[in-house]
């Protein structure tokens, strides 16, 4: 990021008592809960001008999105109010001053003048007319930028995978399950690859909680593709394998809660444990050598949250954020935690912090980290 927020008129520093780590939190208010972008989408675009982030409005279950310019020198903040997404769905579009989000049935492309354009809308022919909860988990591009990818869910227990060509606006559905299947992500490297996790849910009707057996799959847009990428991975039977995102180089990454984050090249299956410590979300920069992660939401209620910095050279994990209280209201449906993540260019990682009693936005160096952890 070419600039620093120590001037920024919307930012303000926050060191932990602990570390030292300085961050800065976005302190210009347009919302009650300012949130950045789930971690697989990076917050701020490639050209780290701007800085995306989820608005919410309690006790209202739906985000809006906001946008904050990071140059000091011409600050600007907005939310938009016909920006309501689903999901984790946002992703900032290359030129980075607009931002893909689902909505309603489709996706649609909003620009920083408030100025909105359909890109994707699923049709009759998939929908039936049944009653469409959710359309995209969190939007992907394909690595030659032609598709986006739409895991949907119908009210009723059926949900799907489509792909859909920007160009075109063509829709098109790769299969269907009567179990939870999200979270899909293309590969940043083979334009037709991409990973699809099961996940847990309740019946719609009944209530009853479903688990799942097998997190990771790979898929392709060609229909030609569906195998599980470790298939003796029993989720709960030695293994709690969740949480996924592919790294620069196509490799994909997760956690397992219990024992840190794994790499696996998806052609050889070759395995990498590299971070080895309880963590419930992670993400890596470009190099492959700095990881950020956070530990561990999920235990809120019984213990504080940490935001940590690893350096996989030299083994060293910094507190960026050594001891995060509470949020001040429930985790869900927000999905308030932290979600550390690298900027594209590794310059920062952002995420959601609460140690001020509120919801915020918040943003750390990465070059003192990698001092700190020498």
């Amino acid at each position: 990021m070419s600039y620093s927020l120590e001037s920024h008129p919307f930012f303000v520093p926050w060191t932990d008592p602990l570390s030292g780590v300085r961050s800065y939190l976005l302190n210009e208010r347009v919302a009650p809960v300012q949130m950045p972008i789930y971690f697989v989408n990076p917050a701020v675009s490639a050209d780290e001008k701007w800085l995306w982030f989820g608005c919410g409005y309690p006790p209202s279950p739906f985000r809006r999105l906001g946008v904050v310019g990071l140059d000091p020198d011409n600050p600007f903040i907005k939310v938009f109010q016909e920006a309501t997404f689903h999901a984790e769905s946002p992703l900032i579009t290359s030129a980075g001053d607009s931002c893909y989000f689902a909505s309603g049935s489709g996706v649609y492309e909003i620009n920083i003048s408030g100025e909105v354009r359909s890109v994707l809308q699923i049709p009759q022919n998939i929908l039936k007319n049944r009653v469409l909860s959710r359309v995209a988990t969190h939007l992907t591009l394909s690595a030659d930028g032609k598709y986006l990818l739409m895991d949907g869910a119908f009210v009723g227990g059926i949900w799907f995978v489509a792909v859909g060509d920007i160009a075109t606006g063509e829709v098109r559905l790769l299969k269907e399950w009567r179990q939870h299947m999200n979270h899909t992500q293309f590969s940043p490297t083979d334009p037709k690859l991409f990973s699809i996790a099961q996940d847990w849910w309740h019946d719609p009707i009944s209530g009853q909680p479903y688990g799942f057996d097998l997190r990771i799959w790979l898929m392709d847009t060609d229909g030609t593709r569906y195998e599980p990428l470790r298939p003796g991975d029993w989720f709960g039977h030695g293994t709690l394998a969740c949480h996924e995102w592919w790294d620069a180089q196509g490799r994909l990454c997760w956690v397992d809660y219990d024992a840190g984050v794994f790499r696996c090249d998806v052609y050889s299956r070759d395995l990498e444990h590299i971070w080895h410590r309880p963590l419930c979300h992670a993400h890596t920069d470009t190099t492959g050598n700095y990881w950020c992660g956070d530990n561990t939401p999920y235990k809120w209620d019984e213990q504080p949250v940490e935001v940590l910095f690893f350096n996989a050279e030299t083994k060293r994990t910094i507190p960026i954020v050594s001891a995060m209280p509470k949020p001040p209201l429930p985790r869900t449906p927000l999905h308030l935690d932290p979600h550390p993540h690298f900027s594209p260019q590794g310059t920062h990682i952002v995420f959601m912090t609460t140690v001020r009693g509120l919801v915020d936005v918040a943003i750390t160096e990465v070059a003192p980290l990698v001092e700190l952890a020498q």
